[in-house]
């Protein structure tokens, strides 16, 4: 026998007041993530307290567990924010199917997009330097390794001299891009960030052919 209509209201009932207290809970979690990513990126993560996330965030101690087991949870979050950045900004320089020295211009370039608008990827890349955080020194790591099969790309192509500036630019590049970040973040605003990476990734790439030619 076909169940009554008026049995079936109460489980559409249900469905839809899970609705807000699932955007409430995501509105609380994207609280404590910007919170934790303005004091990661300025003070660091272990001048960090998670009483300092509590007042910085506005929420309870009880908000913060329901959705992360410790503040090394939340750092781990902040450095998969940068961590995915990262890989689509390979994935788009690889698809982007230009000359291989300008995908090494054009990944720089999205990552550096990346870190204007995302202060969420920012803090997370500050993460990756930091101590004391489960595989966020593996994110650094993976971030140099694509680097340098970019480099070796254009190296291989014939596009870049293989010597030893060349050997060395993937980190000289990664290298760079942090310390430009970190001068943003002590100075202020000094400038447009990625007009500023593009002019350090192109004097790198200069330099690389410059040796080869001297």
């Amino acid at each position: 026998m076909t169940e009554p209509i008026n049995q079936l209201c109460p489980v559409s009932k249900q469905v839809h007041s899970s609705r807000p207290r699932q955007q409430r809970a995501t509105i609380t979690k994207t609280k404590i993530l910007e919170a934790a990513a303005r004091a990661f990126a300025y003070d660091g993560y272990a001048a960090t307290s998670l009483g300092d996330l509590l007042s910085a965030s506005g929420t309870t101690k009880g908000a913060v567990y329901f959705h992360f087991d410790s503040k090394e949870a939340i750092a781990r979050e902040l450095v998969a924010h940068w961590s995915t950045a990262l890989n689509h900004a390979y994935a788009a320089a690889i698809d982007s199917q230009r000359p291989s020295i300008a995908q090494i211009s054009l990944f720089f370039r999205d990552l550096a997009a990346s870190i204007s608008v995302s202060p969420l990827a920012r803090a997370g890349l500050r993460l990756t330097t930091e101590t004391g955080i489960d595989g966020a020194r593996e994110v650094f790591a993976h971030w140099v390794n694509v680097t340098s099969s970019l480099v070796d790309k254009a190296i291989a192509s014939g596009q870049l001299p293989d010597n030893p500036t060349t050997r060395q630019l993937s980190w000289t590049l990664c290298a760079g891009f942090i310390g430009t970040v970190n001068i943003f973040r002590i100075l202020g605003d000094t400038g447009d960030f990625t007009v500023r990476m593009h002019d350090l990734v192109t004097v790198h790439l200069e330099a690389c052919t410059a040796e080869a030619k001297g």
